[in-house]
């Protein structure tokens, strides 16, 4: 008899490209008879909770499962993003004919007017799984190599009310469900690629090193684009084949801050699939390249005001791997509230999710005896028998789909999608002043706190649901802990508290009382702070930089840094030391342990990893 153990689960994630919606094309099966269908009956964006509908034929009820968006019998150029959700509430605007659905969790996909609207059966099938399934699969990131991870189920808020009657003598009289938060967290991840850095920062933006020139000029988009389609239109598709890299946004001199590399999955005419939604919006006629074969790939996370979101699926098998018993659960909405990197001299770098505040959940369990074998209370009426809160359909993540979705450029997941790389090691870590090096750093542990707040609002959401409506960013915090050992003492200037060089063993004291001050003069009453780097380098070609703040560079060349450095202006500073004790211990060389503040931070990667999420 089977078991669930902890080493039987699988944690992989994906970005939405709207708050809750998580990405997901799933077709569902028709149901056998008197399906429901209908039209979108205006344009919906990516988030959307809600949507209208008319031309309804047959009779949609709560409790239902629909999917919103065209498939055909093949992926022709009718086939449209898809994605199925369930009906929880409905309402009819007044005197007309259209409807109104509120969906389970928000959509994950722009959605056309008068796009098809379809009933499908509540019994967990994902369609022509051979045609569709596995490449329609997007949730398959993982974010490193972890051990544990907090799962973020709904914790219920049961609250005890007492009413006025002689027959509670102190005791609660009733018990009512209260605001329900979901918050997990993944502690410890050993990073073998950049894939989770980006989502407590900002953006990503991935280009090629080097591209093709053979065939693939002159490429560009034959129409705008939205932020998490699948489809792209190209003027043309000269020399491109299934399982060719692209860069969206190409520029002869890489400056589009919103280029993203995909893989092609189906080319039909002149429109391709991609292997993963988009990040960004793309206007008309942007600019198209093919990447080569072995292309290296530059990724620069950037701050953003607004972070994109993720969505995580755990599938847990039993220890018997008994088909028909995997126990899943989605996760949508996630924020990557605060987050550490850290590592130290040896060792390995990490990275920990230490706390994510979730929207929403659904899983696979379908039914509960007690409640009975029709759909229950909750979606009395529904063509379905799933009567438990927060059931629904979404496809199951197996072991052989984790890694870049399609990663193999054919119709399904290989299995070859976990990352090969070996982890980052420690190797340079350096605190420069003006650009020269006073410190060498042994240990670090970076902090980013995003102050994100859970919002509660009067609203309807999905049965039993009653986790927050949306939640939105704080004011941003970064913090730097490090164990430093200062440069050798300066043998030559027999007056070593008088040297005035900046990699003097003296300067990090220095730069403790100035609290970075150096004089600025003109009535400036704004201090200036010092610049940081940390590397980590696996090889040629092969590395990730941590600059602070990004108008530094690394003396890499980053392609995005701005020109001149900090300065003693407004959101110009660096990093300041709050603490520096000169403490005398058992350390040798002499060694100080520091606490600093600093404002903002570029990171930049280059590997040979095309996709990022």
């Amino acid at each position: 008899m089977g078991v669930y153990r902890s080493d039987q689960a699988q944690l992989t994630f994906a970005a939405e490209a709207a708050q809750g919606g998580d990405p997901e094309m799933m077709e569902g099966s028709p149901v056998s008879s008197s399906q429901a269908t209908a039209a979108l009956d205006a344009d919906h964006n990516a988030g959307s909770r809600t949507i209208s509908v008319d031309g309804v034929s047959n009779t949609f009820v709560i409790g239902d499962f629909i999917r919103i968006g065209a498939v055909e019998t093949s992926y022709a150029s009718t086939t449209t993003e898809h994605e199925v959700r369930r009906i929880e509430a409905m309402a009819s605007a007044g005197g007309t004919s259209t409807n109104t659905f509120t969906l389970d969790r928000p959509t994950a996909f722009f959605h056309d007017d008068d796009d098809v609207v379809h009933e499908v059966d509540g019994l967990g099938d994902e369609g022509d799984v051979t045609r569709h399934g596995d490449n329609n699969k997007f949730i398959t990131f993982i974010p490193g190599i972890y051990e544990t991870f907090d799962t973020p189920d709904p914790e219920m808020s049961i609250e005890g009310r007492r009413f006025l009657s002689t027959a509670s003598k102190r005791n609660v009289s009733v018990f009512y469900p209260g605001q329900q938060t979901l918050s997990g967290g993944v502690s410890g991840m050993v990073l073998l690629n950049g894939w989770p850095l980006r989502f407590p920062i900002g953006s990503v933006r991935s280009f090629p090193i080097a591209s093709s020139t053979s065939g693939s000029t002159g490429l560009t988009l034959n129409g705008a684009v939205k932020k998490g389609d699948i489809y792209i239109l190209l003027n043309a598709v000269t020399n491109l084949a299934d399982g060719d890299y692209i860069v969206i946004g190409y520029t002869s001199d890489d400056s589009n801050s919103t280029a993203e590399v995909r893989r092609i999955v189906d080319i039909i005419s002149s429109r391709v699939k991609l292997n993963y939604p988009l990040q960004f919006d793309h206007a008309t006629t942007t600019a198209v390249r093919e990447c080569t074969s072995a292309s290296v790939y530059t990724h620069t996370i950037n701050e953003t005001v607004d972070l994109d979101t993720v969505s995580w699926h755990v599938h847990m098998k039993d220890s018997t791997e008994t088909s028909g018993k995997d126990f899943d659960r989605r996760y949508v909405g996630g924020m990557i509230g605060s987050s550490t990197i850290s590592a130290e001299e040896g060792g390995m770098l990490t990275m920990s999710w230490d706390s994510v505040n979730f929207l929403n959940m659904v899983h696979n369990v379908r039914n509960q005896a007690t409640v009975g074998t029709a759909s229950g209370d909750d979606y009395d009426g529904a063509s379905v028998e799933a009567n438990m809160p927060r059931f629904g359909l979404m496809q199951t993540i197996d072991t052989d789909d984790v890694g870049a979705p399609s990663h193999n450029g054919g119709a399904v997941n290989d299995g070859t999608g976990y990352p090969t790389t070996s982890p980052y090691y420690f190797s340079e870590g350096t605190l420069k002043f003006f650009g020269q090096e006073f410190a060498r750093i042994r240990s670090f542990s970076l902090s980013i706190s995003n102050g994100e707040e859970p919002r509660y609002y009067m609203g309807k959401q999905g049965k039993r649901a009653r986790g927050p409506y949306e939640i939105k960013e704080g004011p941003r915090e970064y913090s730097l802990s490090a164990s430093v050992v200062l440069p050798d003492a300066d043998v030559v200037n027999t007056a070593l508290v008088s040297a005035a060089s900046q990699d003097s063993a003296l300067e990090l004291f220095k730069q403790l009382l100035l609290e970075g001050d150096y004089g600025a003069g003109g009535g400036s009453v704004y201090r200036r702070g010092f610049t940081g780097t940390l590397k980590f380098e696996r090889g040629t070609n092969d590395y990730i930089i941590i600059d602070i703040p990004p108008e530094t560079d690394g003396g890499v060349g980053n392609p995005n840094a701005s020109d001149g450095d900090i300065s003693n202006q407004l959101n110009k500073q660096g990093i300041f030391i709050n603490s520096a004790p000169h403490s005398i211990t058992g350390d040798n060389p002499f060694q100080v342990d520091l606490d600093m503040v600093f404002r903002s931070l570029r990171i930049t990667i280059v590997d040979s990893i095309p996709v990022y999420p």
